[in-house]
C-alpha cells in the first residue's frame, strides 16, 4: 500500500461565527456544532453537549477525558478516516489523507460509576495543560477541543458508551472534513509496494490492545476485538485509523484513538523503511485473555504471523496494566524460542524511587531488551488551577464509590495512574532516564 499524508499545524483555536480553517486558524460555530452534534444523537442519550477550546500552556485541567481523537478527512483512495465508525468497513491505508497535526477532539463525560468492587469502569482522567504533571500526557501540547458531555438517566453502559464514541466521531470527522480541498503545510509519503533491499534486517511490531467488555474496548474498522485472532496489518491501515478507542478505564494505560493513529513505532519504522529496515508489517492482537490456555495460544499465534512475515526482530507494546504484561511477555518468549531477537515497551511499579519490590507484574527470562516508560508509583503533586474544563468535579476514589471532589484544588496523588496516557506503554512518553 501507498499513503500520503498531509498535515496541517494549526496556529490558533477560537470560537466565531463560522465553522472554517484559514492561514492556520481554527474558527468553530460554536452553538451550531454544538446542536449539530445533540441532533445526530439518534437515541437521545446526551442531554448536553458543550463545545471547550483549551490551549498549550493555558493553567488548565481538563478531567473525564474518555478518548481523544485527530481530525481527519480522506481524500483519496478508497474509505474513511476511522473507517468503520458511523460507515462502512472499507479497507483503507492508501491514497491520500489530511490531517490537523496538533488538534485534538476530546469526549469528556461523566459515565455511572461502578461499585466499589468493580474493575471496569470509566475512572476519571486528567491533563493538566502545565506545572509538573504536563509532561504525563502529550494532550497538554494540543489544541484539545473538549466535548463536554452530560447523559441522561437510565441508559446501559453500551449505550452510553455508543454515544460519546460517536459524537466524537462526528465532531472530528466534521473538522476534518475543513481541510479536504486545502493544501497541507507539509506531507509525507510512505509506499509499501516499493521493492527494498533484500539486505536490509526486516522488522515487524506487535501492538497488543486491552478488550474487556464496554468501556474497555478497542475497535477494528468498527467492531470490538473480543474475539479476534492475532492478523497482520499494513503499516498504512493503522495510519488511517482502523483502530478506534473505547477504552476508559485505567488512564495512565490506555491508549487514546489520535495515538494509535499516530503509534511511534509505526510511524519511525515506516519512515525507515526501505532505508534501514525492512518494515515487514503491523501484527495487531488482544492482550488481557482469561486464562493461561488462552493467553499461550495468542501468544503462539501473534509470534507465528511474526515468523512467517519472515522478520529478524519484533517490537512489542501492549496496552493495560499487569494481566497484559502476562501476554506480551509470551509473546516475546515465543518470539526469542525462535530465534526474533524481541525488544518491549513498559511501565515500572517499584515505589516512588523505582528500588522498592517487584518491577513488573510478569516477565521471562527472554525479556532481555526493554525499554522502559518509568514508573507509575510516583507521588504527584498538581496545583489549582485557574480553569478547569470537560466537567467541575474529579472522582478519583474508589473508596469513596466516586464521591465528587473540587477538581481545582491543588492535591497530591500516591501514583500517576489518573494522568492520561501517564504510563502509556505505546512509545509517547516525554520522560527520559538521567544518571545520578
Amino acid at each position: 500500500m501507498k499513503l500520503e499524508r498531509g498535515y496541517f499545524q494549526a496556529r490558533d483555536c477560537v470560537f466565531g461565527k463560522v465553522t472554517n480553517y484559514d492561514d492556520g486558524i481554527l474558527c468553530l460555530a460554536r452553538e451550531s456544532l454544538a446542536k449539530e452534534l445533540l441532533d445526530l444523537d439518534e437515541n437521545k442519550h446526551i442531554k448536553t453537549l458543550e463545545i471547550e477550546i483549551v490551549k498549550p500552556g493555558e493553567d488548565a485541567r481538563i478531567v473525564h477525558v474518555l478518548d481523544t481523537l485527530q481530525p481527519g478527512v480522506k481524500v483519496e483512495g478508497e474509505g474513511d478516516f476511522m473507517p468503520g465508525q458511523l460507515c462502512d468497513p472499507v479497507i483503507v491505508g492508501s491514497g491520500r489523507t489530511h490531517l490537523l497535526e496538533n488538534v485534538a477532539v476530546m469526549e469528556c463525560a461523566e459515565l455511572p460509576w461502578a461499585g466499589k468492587s468493580a474493575l471496569l469502569y470509566a475512572r476519571d482522567a486528567i491533563v493538566d495543560m502545565t506545572g509538573p504533571a504536563a509532561g504525563y500526557s502529550p494532550f497538554s501540547e494540543t489544541f484539545n477541543l473538549v466535548l463536554r458531555m452530560t447523559m441522561t438517566e437510565g441508559a446501559s453502559d453500551v449505550e452510553y458508551d455508543e454515544a460519546v464514541r460517536h459524537a466524537g466521531v462526528r465532531f472530528a470527522r466534521r473538522i476534518g472534513s475543513l481541510l479536504k480541498d486545502l493544501k497541507p503545510d507539509w506531507t509525507e509519503t510512505f509506499d509499501f509496494d516499493l521493492v527494498v533491499d533484500p539486505a536490509l534486517p526486516k522488522i515487524a511490531y506487535v501492538t497488543q490492545c486491552q478488550n474487556q467488555g464496554t468501556y474497555s474496548n478497542t475497535y477494528l474498522y468498527g467492531k470490538e476485538v473480543s474475539n479476534l485472532v492475532p492478523a497482520v496489518y499494513s503499516p498504512t491501515e493503522i495510519m488511517d485509523g482502523c483502530l478506534v478507542s473505547g477504552n476508559y478505564v485505567w488512564p495512565c494505560f490506555k491508549i487514546p484513538s489520535f495515538i494509535q493513529a499516530n503509534l511511534p513505532v509505526v510511524m519511525e519504522l515506516a519512515r525507515e523503511h526501505g532505508k534501514t529496515v525492512n518494515f515487514v508489517g503491523v501484527i495487531f492482537d488482544r492482550g488481557h485473555n482469561n486464562s493461561h490456555f488462552e493467553k499461550m495460544r495468542v501468544a503462539n499465534l501473534a509470534a507465528a504471523q511474526v515468523r512467517r512475515l519472515g522478520a529478524q526482530g519484533v517490537v512489542i507494546s501492549w496496552e493495560g496494566g499487569g494481566n497484559a504484561a502476562t501476554d506480551a511477555m509470551l509473546t516475546l518468549q515465543t518470539c526469542e524460542r525462535w530465534g526474533i531477537k524481541a525488544v518491549a515497551f513498559t511501565f515500572e511499579f517499584g515505589g516512588p524511587d523505582g528500588t522498592e519490590g517487584v518491577l513488573l507484574v510478569d516477565d521471562v527470562p527472554e525479556a532481555k531488551y526493554l525499554v522502559s516508560g518509568g514508573s507509575i508509583e510516583k507521588p504527584t503533586t498538581i496545583p489549582r488551577v485557574k480553569r478547569v474544563a470537560g466537567g467541575d468535579v474529579l472522582r478519583l476514589r474508589k473508596e469513596t464509590g466516586g464521591e465528587a471532589e473540587p477538581a481545582d484544588i491543588e492535591r497530591t496523588l500516591d501514583n500517576i495512574t489518573a494522568f492520561y496516557c501517564g504510563g502509556n506503554q505505546s512509545g509517547i512518553g516525554r520522560l527520559a532516564g538521567v544518571g545520578y
